[in-house]
């Protein structure tokens, strides 16, 4: 199964890293709360479609996302058929009693015919740049002031190279942790996660870090795969801003992309933060929305009231 997964997923060039079992294990690896899995569905002997998912165990209950975080979880499907019934019998096992939520971020952005009473469908947004014409192209639809504060960090020495030993990811970690804990929601990620993704810069999973001479201002993972590079994390430290550490980062990162015959760079969602959107438009960053699908069930409020309490 794992041969013939890997094969399928394969198959598709739209399949994102995340829904590749390279991401599923990594997820697994770092908390260990999360059974990850594929739904399948065959014809005639042979995978018709896959779809990834994970369950969050908080006993005695369950949360079940395709995918967790904002991830893109879609049905890699061969035809419509395939792709409905991956949905319903997802959306099945979040009926279960003890399944206080589930949900599905559909990256591609078809929102399924049928769904369970009292689902929540939420537009969600990210920017994607178009990468076809190649990284001189791409350059070029960067504001002329993004490059103009590009070309100043690099004059002034900032180097954006790969990471290359768990000892300088350990400190991007560490940047990572102190500038996320005003970001809310799921952060700061465990060291963990961030170790068993570096393991997989041969598949894809590769940190670019900023240095100037041996410190290091910040850096960022990308995960490549298929048609699609994405941003994933950053941090930075105080002095970065001073640099434009952040746009010579994604600099790099777009040219692996072009190097690798990525077709998008996708800059992630930007939380409505106006700051940040303007940023990622001044990088050539174009608007994609995409459905993001929430079954919940009454009880989730009074078990979340109780574990406030």
């Amino acid at each position: 199964m794992p041969a013939e997964l890997d094969a399928f997923i394969g198959s598709f060039a739209r399949a994102t890293f995340f829904q590749t079992p390279l991401w599923l294990d990594a997820l697994r690896e770092s908390f260990p709360h999360f059974d990850t899995a594929y739904l399948t569905v065959r014809e005639g002997g042979s995978l018709a479609g896959v779809m990834p998912l994970v369950r969050i165990r908080k006993r005695p209950f369950s949360y079940l996302w395709a995918l967790p975080f904002g991830t893109y979880g879609d049905p890699l499907a061969r035809d419509e058929t395939a792709r409905n019934a991956l949905l319903e019998r997802f959306f099945e096992m979040t009926q279960s009693p003890a399944c206080l939520e589930g949900g599905v971020v559909l990256f591609q952005g078809d929102v399924p015919a049928r769904l369970p009473g009292g689902a929540d469908i939420r537009m969600e947004e990210c920017r994607l740049v178009q990468l076809g014409d190649g990284f001189e192209a791409v350059w070029k639809e960067w504001s002329s002031k993004r490059r103009q504060l590009v070309r100043r960090g690099e004059d002034a020495g900032v180097v954006a190279r790969l990471l290359e030993s768990d000892a300088e990811v350990r400190r991007f970690h560490r940047i990572y942790v102190e500038e996320s804990r005003g970001w809310g929601g799921v952060h700061p990620y465990p060291e963990r996660l961030f170790l068993e993704l570096f393991k997989l810069r041969a598949q894809g999973a590769l940190f670019w870090g900023a240095f100037l001479g041996e410190e290091l201002l910040g850096a960022h993972i990308d995960l490549y795969h298929g048609e699609m590079a994405q941003a994933w994390q950053g941090g930075m430290t105080e002095r970065a801003g001073g640099f434009e550490t952040g746009a010579i980062l994604i600099k790099s990162a777009v040219a692996e992309a072009c190097r690798r015959g990525s077709r998008l760079y996708n800059l992630g969602a930007s939380g409505g933060n106006p700051g940040i959107l303007f940023f990622k438009e001044s990088l050539g960053g174009r608007e994609h929305r995409y459905p993001v699908i929430t079954v919940r069930k009454r009880l989730l409020a009074l078990v979340r009231g109780r574990g406030r309490a």
